[in-house]
Parts: C-alpha cells; structure tokens; sequence
C-alpha cells in the first residue's frame, strides 16, 4: 500500500510543471495583447513624468510645533504690526508744532512707539531665566529653523525683509522720541532689561549746595532702620566735586554717579530740578524711591514699598498744598487721550480746586514696569521743558508749575493709568499758635453779636510740608530743618518742631508768605509723640554735625 501510494505521487509532481508552464505563457501572451491595443489607441502605460516636480510643503511635525510656537506667535505679531510705508512716514516726520499740541502729539507717537515696542520686546527677550537674556540674532535663528517658515505659512524671504523693515521703523522712531539714552545703552531694549531684577534701592540728586542735607538725611534714615543701597545723582564736577563726592561715599552703603555721562543732552541742557526722571530712570534699581535734598524722614522710607496702592500700581506720588484754586480742565481736553480717563478726572486741574496736583519731594516708582512712561517724563523735562518767547516756542514749563506735575501728566500721555496718589493727609509742622475765637454774625443784620462757643483755630506757619501716614502720623516732609531756608549762613537756625496741624475740607485755610513760609489754619492741632520728637531731636543733632546751620 505504501509503494503504489508513492508512485502515484511521483507522477503527479511530473505533471505540474507543463501546467505551470502553459500559465505563464498565457498571463504573458495577454499582457503583450493589452499592451499592444494600448498602444495602438495612442495610450501610455506610464505616462512620463515632468522634467521638474514641485516638492509638497512637508507638514511640521508636533516636535517643532512645541519648539517654536512661541517664537512664531511673537515673530507673527511682529508682523502683524509693521507699518505700512506710508504709516511709517507720518511716526517718523519730525513734530515741529509747540506747546499744547507739541505735548499731544508726542504722547500720540510715544503709544504707537510703546506698541510696537511691547510687541519686539517680546520677540527678543528670553524669559527662560530669572535674568532675561535678550535674543538679538532673529535672523540667524530662521536660517538655522527653516521650519518655522512652514509653520508661519510664509516665505522665508518676506519674513526676513519684513523683520528688517520693522527694525528699522522702531530704530527711528526711538531716536526722535529718546535719543539722550544712547550712547550710553545700546537701545531701550537694553536699558529696560537692565532694570528687570535690578532689586531696590533710593536715589537722592544733589549738588554742592546740599551736601551737608544729605550728609544730615542718609545717616538719619539708616537709623530709622533703612538698610536700601544709595545712589546720589549729579551733573558733572562743577555740580558735586569730588571732596563732596568723597564725603558722601564715606557714609555706608553710598555712591555717587554722574548723569552726565548717561544723558546725552545734545541740543538742551539737563540742570536742576528737571533731573529728577533722569536720575530715576537711570539709577541702577527697578523699584527705586526718589528723595529730594530737603526731604526728610520721620519714619523708615522703605514702608513705602509696602503701602497698598504702590503694590496695587508700581507707582505712587504724593498730594501738594491744596491751594490756588485753577481749572485745567480744557487744556486736559486738549493734550490727554480721548476719553479722558476716570483718573484724570478726579484730580484737583480737573474739578478746578488747585493748579497743583502733585508735590515731587518723593517718588516711588517701579521703573520697569512704567518704562515708557518714564521715558516721556525724561522728554517733558529735557528738550521740550523750556519755552522761548522770542521764537514763538512754549515750553512743558510755560504751562505747568516745574516738574511736579509732569509725573502723573506723563503717564496718562502714555496711555498708562496705573498710579496712585498717597491717601494720607497733608499738613505743616512747627509752633502752633491760637486763633482768636471767630465773631458770630447776627441773625439778618449781619453784624457780630458773640463768639462761636468752642471756635478755637490753630495756626501753624513754616516752610515745611508735611506727609502723613494712612494712621495720621507724621511721615515725612520737605522744606528743610530751618525756619527759613533762605537765611544767610549767620542766621540758619533749625526750627522748633512741638506740633502739626493737616487740611480740613475741601477748602483748607493756606497762606502764603515771604520766604516760602505758608500757613496753615485749622480747628484742630496735633501733638508729636515722644518718639517722633525724639526722631526730630536725632536729625537736628546729625544736622549740626554736618555743619548744616
């Protein structure tokens, strides 16, 4: 059974192969007769391939995606905002009008400039690190990332000469704003990372003249516990020489530095009490409090940083006298932004109850935060501060009081309404003397008939200016230590400090009188503690020292 079985399987394994080989010729045959019909009716089997094959835009992979969305996002702002040439033209056409209109203008051009500017800065800056690091080789970073093309949708080419176009607009654009900054940073880019975590400290400006002031205030608040680096601000060796330089270094925690080497003031001259914003802007801290010379502390000045609205806004002044009534409320109108901003409208040149707003003995101020702002505060106290009636040419000084109000002014220019003004009150220090009690007019004729019971008014009469604290206490005050700052050298006396009186009302009782003596007159008077006379007694005593009367 085994054989017959295995013979039959031999035969068949010789039959299979002329089967197999009948198949092939048959698959072959039909393939030649279809190939040949094909033919025949003009057809191709493959037809031939262009001589160039446009190659598909490959889709970026998620990797990618990841790696560049941010960079792509900030680029395609970039983009986005780029003028065109005719909108470049009118940022870039110098504003040669003056006054009223001057200061309006720049404010119109310093918000495009700080859109702009917003939108490079976040495409330059690298926020991996606590420091950021500014990323100044674009360009080069496409070259080297030609995917991100892909991911913009966009021809490398364009990109490029569009990022070229935008660099060149906002070079510009700066340079007819700010150009005091340069040469001294390379652009405000550089200049406001700088600032990023350049920590706290104060900044006091001063010449010659307020050397034996400072010599007075800084040891003074380093016992009322401030331990913040100082820096003192000057203009150039005929301002603070170097003896008064040395004297001021010799205090702990002192330096002294030169403006004049920072700001470039080609055109103009940068002097006095217009040196304020510059010395803010370029000291070397973010959060910075700027002292005036005659400014003096009864309380550690580093509280400031922790008062509310300065958390709340990076930015808080401090209220002047309530007095001259004065109404700005058109010129307002005519230079801020359209509407005007709820801000704006509660101040006193709004409603018409003063001409002064604002008093700039002490500033608080997040310099990074209100980079910009600044900047068109430097302006407004650099080339456009004077006035020149000759020429026809109104100055930022014809038509406000100095640089008190410029601060608050500048930021609503800008478009930044994040500030505050100090809620404590206002007042004056010194001897406090009584009224006599007030007649009492009678009913119809008009005529005193008596004395108002309980009528006691108190009058206070001094240079200084006092601030309280949100407690009622006194904080600080300027005008100096003496009776009267003016005096000649003989008869510099310190004044006797026993009491403070502050404003009652919408309409306090101020008098002002010779040598920028102004009285204050109010229904109630307030004794000092002992601690804050024994503070006053601790200044007076820092202030012989310093040979300052």
């Amino acid at each position: 059974m085994g054989k017959t079985a295995g013979l039959k399987d031999i035969k068949l394994h010789h039959r299979r192969p002329r089967r197999v080989v009948v198949q092939i010729a048959f698959i072959i045959s039909t393939i030649w007769v279809l190939y040949h019909s094909l033919s025949s009716l003009g057809g191709k089997l493959y037809p031939e391939l262009p001589e160039e094959v446009e190659k598909p835009r490959t889709s970026p992979s998620s990797t990618e995606w990841e790696k560049h969305s941010v960079f792509t996002q900030s680029l395609s702002r970039v983009l986005e905002l780029l003028p065109n040439d005719q909108q470049t033209k009118r940022l870039l056409t110098p504003i040669e009008s003056t006054g009223e209109q001057r200061l309006k203008e720049f404010g119109i051009r310093t918000r495009q400039y700080k859109r702009l500017f917003d939108a490079w800065e976040t495409l330059h800056i690298n926020k991996s690190t606590p420091n950021h690091f500014i990323h100044d080789d674009i360009i080069q970073y496409l070259y080297k990332n030609p995917s991100i093309a892909n991911l913009m949708d966009q021809d490398m080419t364009n990109i490029i000469h569009d990022y070229e176009s935008y660099r060149s607009t906002i070079t510009h654009l700066s340079t007819l704003l700010f150009p005091w900054t340069s040469p001294y940073f390379a652009d405000h880019l550089q200049l406001r990372q700088q600032l990023h975590s350049a920590g706290r400290g104060i900044v006091f400006s001063a010449g010659n003249d307020q050397v034996p002031w400072l010599l007075t205030s800084i040891p003074s608040i380093r016992r009322l516990g401030c331990t913040l680096p100082i820096e003192v601000m000057y203009l150039g060796d005929e301002d603070l020489r170097p003896s008064s330089r040395a004297r001021l270094e010799s205090l702990p925690g002192v330096i002294t530095r030169d403006l004049r080497k920072m700001v470039n003031d080609k055109g103009w001259t940068l002097r006095g009490w217009a040196g304020k914003p510059f010395a803010v802007l370029f000291s070397s801290f973010r959060e910075t409090i700027f002292i005036d010379a005659d400014s003096l502390f009864l309380q550690n000045p580093e509280i400031l940083f922790d008062d509310f609205a300065y958390r709340q806004t990076g930015a808080l002044f401090f209220k002047d006298r309530l007095m001259f009534p004065e109404s700005k409320r058109e010129w307002m109108k005519d230079v801020l932004p359209e509407p005007v901003s709820s801000k704006a409208q509660e101040t006193r040149l709004w409603d018409g109850q003063s001409g002064h707003m604002q008093e700039s003995g002490v500033l608080v101020l997040d310099t990074y935060r209100h980079f910009l702002a600044l900047l068109l505060v430097t302006r407004m106290n650099g080339p456009d501060r004077d006035g020149d009636e000759k020429n026809g040419i109104r100055g930022v000084y014809d038509m406000l009081f100095g640089d008190k109000e410029t601060f608050w002014l500048g930021w609503e220019l800008v478009g930044d309404t994040d500030y505050a003004f100090h809620n404590g009150s206002v007042g004056t220090i010194g001897i406090a003397h009584v009224e006599p009690p007030k007649p009492v007019p009678s009913e119809g004729a008009g005529l005193s008939t008596g004395l108002l019971p309980n009528s006691k008014e108190y009058t206070i009469c001094a240079p200084q200016l006092l601030h309280l604290d949100r407690m009622g206490r006194p904080l600080w005050f300027n005008g100096w230590l003496l009776e009267n700052k003016f005096a000649s050298a003989g008869e510099k006396r310190p004044a006797k400090f026993e009491a403070y009186v502050r404003e009652e009302g919408r309409e306090p009782d101020w008098q002002l009188k010779e040598s920028n003596l102004a009285c204050l007159t109010s229904s109630k008077v307030f004794s000092l503690s002992q601690e804050e006379t024994g503070v006053l007694d601790m200044i007076i005593a820092m202030g012989r020292r310093a040979e300052a009367f």
